[in-house]
This record gives structure tokens, sequence and C-alpha cells, in this order.
């Protein structure tokens, strides 16, 4: 039986989570990030991926493998993690740590959203088709997939939260989850993003221009990913868009009146939620793994 621990490592919090060869999830747990140094953040992520193997009631020796999902600039080769905005790493040898902790495990490293890509492209059948995914969370960035490969490009490829707005700001400082904190935050210092949703949602309309311009650049640079790629899919996810359908129904409200063209007429059916919501990275890791697994036993 093969047996995976698939890693989604975050600056507050670590995912973990054994996946059997069925695709069932035999344990799944959270465990608070220590970011106080390099040193203990690899000690959280040792506790989480023995936690998992724990709570799944298997053995350190019944485990083939471990998939890890390492946000900012990482080696996915090497499982080097060059440069994290939110995670005290810098250049730290995550892969030859694990290495010489599990020899006998096949590692698997992959960018977070790259690995929620693959997970969301990976259940839904595909094979050849062009397949992007989208994450609206503490920042926004999107991973294109063609058959069955991440195109990243000399390594920036998908990141859409540079794409420029309006008065000199970009995507991700204007519409990600943790922008529209900020600037609600400006108003009310107690505000909470998720309080303003519920507040919009019961009819606010002073909420309701703050949520519409927001939706609105994010349509704008979903159909503009659209006609460049002519993508067969274009899934949104991350935790604004997993958390909040209304808001994903009014970006898709703002991309349908985008598209004006006869030649555009069915690219509104492209456009999809999550399937795995927040399980797509730890998914999508645990199957760059397996077919790692089944490489390395046909070398």
């Amino acid at each position: 039986m093969e047996y995976i621990v698939a890693v989604d490592i975050g600056g507050t919090k670590i995912a973990a989570g054994v996946l059997n060869k069925e695709n069932v999830w035999m344990s799944e747990i959270k465990k608070k990030s220590d970011t106080s140094s390099a040193d203990n953040m690899y000690v959280s992520l040792l506790d989480s991926i023995h936690e998992a193997i724990d709570q799944a009631n298997l053995s350190k020796e019944q485990i083939t493998g471990i998939g890890l999902t390492i946000p900012g600039q990482l080696d996915t080769e090497k499982g080097l993690a060059i440069y994290q905005n939110n995670l005290p790493w810098e250049n730290f040898p995550v892969g030859d740590r694990l290495a010489k902790e599990f020899p006998t495990y096949q590692l698997a490293f992959e960018h977070d959203v790259v690995a929620a890509a693959l997970g969301e492209w990976s259940v839904r059948n595909l094979t050849d088709e062009l397949f992007v995914y989208i994450t609206v969370s503490t920042g926004i960035c999107a991973s294109i997939i063609h058959q069955g490969k991440p195109l990243r490009g000399l390594g920036l490829a998908g990141e859409i939260g540079f794409f420029p707005v309006h008065e000199g700001q970009v995507l991700e400082n204007y519409a990600s989850g943790s922008a529209m904190e900020r600037a609600l935050k400006l108003g009310d210092p107690n505000s909470t993003l998720a309080d303003a949703f519920r507040r919009w949602e019961q009819g606010d309309k002073d909420l309701d221009s703050f949520f519409q311009d927001r939706a609105y650049q994010l349509a704008v640079a979903i159909f503009n990913v659209t006609a460049v790629l002519d993508p067969d899919r274009i899934v949104l996810g991350g935790g604004v868009i997993n958390n909040q359908e209304s808001f994903f129904k009014l970006i898709k409200d703002h991309y349908q009146l985008l598209c004006k063209h006869p030649l555009q007429k069915n690219w509104p059916t492209r456009i999809e939620l999550s399937t795995l919501k927040g399980k797509s990275g730890l998914f999508g890791v645990a199957m760059k793994a397996s077919v790692s697994i089944k490489c390395d036993e046909l070398s």
C-alpha cells in the first residue's frame, strides 16, 4: 500500500495529512508555524509529519513518500527554500534535511499555488487541455498547467498579482484578502474581512461599491488571462473565494459583462469554483510525490 504524507507549509499554520492509494485521507492535522527561527520552523515541519503519521495509525516505515508545498521562491528539484516572505527561511535546505531524516522516502516539493493547481487539475480528468488555477487569498497568483505540467517561464509565470489596476496600485495590493482587510481597517480598526463580507451579504450598501470594485478588477484580470491563454478551464480558489461564494458569483457577473464578442460567448462557462477547497495544495503535492514514486520504481 502506498502512503504519502502531504504537507502545506504557511507562515501561520502547517497543514498535513496522510493520503492512501485510494486517495482517501487517513489523517488531517493543523499546527501553528513557529517562525521564530529557521530551525524552529523546520522542527514545526517535522512535528507535523510525525503527528500526521501517528494519527493515521501507521509506522514511519510504512510511509513511501513526502510531498511539501512551500510558498515563495523554491528550487523544486532540490527542495531549497530560496526566499519566503512569511517564513524565516532563506536558502534553507529543506530537501537535504528531510533526506537525512527520511532516507528511504521519495520526496517531492512544489510551490503552494502550483500544487493547488495540480490538485484541481488532477480531479477533473484532464489530459492535454490548458488549465489555469487562480488563488485569491493573502496574495493573488495563478498557475498554468499544460499537458499535466506547470508552465513556469523564468520562474514568475502566473504572477497576476502584479497586474496594474488604478492609481498606481497592483491587483494584489488592491483585491487580495489581506489588502481588502487593510483598506477596511482604515475606516474601522476593528473591522475584519469576514465581518465585512457578512454585512455586505446582509445588504450593507456602504460596502457594496467596495466589493464591486474589487470583483471588477479580479474579473478584468481573469478576462485578460482568458484572452491570452484561451484555457479549457479556469478554477478560482484560495481563502477568499473558498469562504465567500457570493463574492465568486459577483466576480463571474462582472466577467460575463466583459465578454461582449460572439467568440467569447462560452467563456463564462469555463470559470469554476475550487473542488478541493483548502486541500488543493495537499492533494496536488501528494499526486506529485506519487508520480515520483512510480517513476523511481520504473527506473
